[in-house]
């Protein structure tokens, strides 16, 4: 997956101690690998498809798509909305690449008993906590972390694979304006270099993830996931930085809040994603005459 994007593989360790973390990744922005952090938890041992949709199987969850056709100009808003027992029962059925996407893990009280925040130096907050799902063939697109918040990512299914980008390469992603997403179109599994040129200046790092792995995602970073089975990810936030980040990242998430409410038009919406391209590309042309 993401063979396209020059990568190196995450680092993965078990038994890492608190020191060794703090000094090797989370000073340095690494990203790392857990092989051992969750295998105390219960969710290790009870979390599946019929274990969710017996403990919240009521609860209504929005459903995203990456399809542009359904989204009817209004990227960032759900699709539909279902009973995650019903979404879960579909997902071995038929390919599709309907997700349930960073569902606040407050909503479903009954769950939080079976796993435990890790002890890593963080503060981890319920209140950014959440659950995404999808099925085989999924791929997330590509979204910026804050450049405040600390996530850890546990995977409790099938294998999912992770492309990281750091964010000093945040010029190359054709950015929509000030949001923390790239060009809806763009496929980092199969990229059109062509049409996006700055892509092939990327340099990142593929984790793969097997079931009770866990993924340190440094803050600011550029991610997205391909599930190749069906994947059940508990996301961890922290918040940490220094006064400056937080005043940015206030402000940025004001803008992905309104963003995400506006009922844009597909025109004006694929206007704001040519500007993006075209600016990108630019930019591209002026440091490297010679690229293509």
């Amino acid at each position: 997956m993401f063979e396209l994007i020059k990568s190196i593989a995450v680092d993965r360790k078990n038994s890492l101690p608190v020191a060794d973390f703090n000094a090797r990744y989370r000073a340095t922005g690494t990203p790392v690998v857990f092989g051992d952090l969750t295998q105390h938890w219960q969710a290790s041992k009870k979390w599946s498809q019929d274990y969710l949709a017996t403990k919240a199987g009521s609860l209504q969850v929005p459903i995203y798509s990456s399809s542009v056709s359904l989204n009817h100009g209004r990227p960032y808003q759900p699709v539909l909305h279902s009973s995650l027992k019903a979404y879960l029962e579909k997902l071995g059925s038929r390919k599709s690449d309907f997700r349930v996407s960073k569902l606040p893990l407050k909503s479903v009280p009954k769950l939080q008993g079976d796993f435990l925040y890790p002890r890593l130096g963080f503060d981890f907050n319920i209140n950014s906590s959440s659950l995404s799902i999808g099925g085989a063939g999924v791929i997330e697109p590509i979204t910026q972390s804050s450049s405040i918040v600390h996530t850890v990512r546990c995977n409790f299914g099938d294998r999912v694979t992770v492309l990281l980008i750091p964010p000093e390469q945040s010029e190359f992603m054709y950015r929509v304006g000030d949001s923390q997403n790239s060009v809806r179109d763009i496929n980092l599994d199969q990229p059109n270099l062509e049409k996006y040129p700055a892509l092939r200046e990327l340099s990142g790092y593929v984790a793969e993830l097997d079931f009770g792995d866990a993924l340190y995602i440094p803050a600011g970073f550029w991610y997205c996931a391909s599930y190749q089975g069906v994947g059940i990810t508990l996301s961890l936030e922290a918040f940490r930085g220094s006064f400056t980040q937080y005043a940015g990242a206030v402000t940025n998430a004001i803008y992905n809040r309104l963003a995400s409410s506006l009922p844009l038009r597909q025109a004006r919406f694929k206007r704001l994603e040519e500007r993006a391209v075209a600016k990108t590309n630019a930019r591209l042309s002026v440091s490297k005459p010679n690229s293509r």
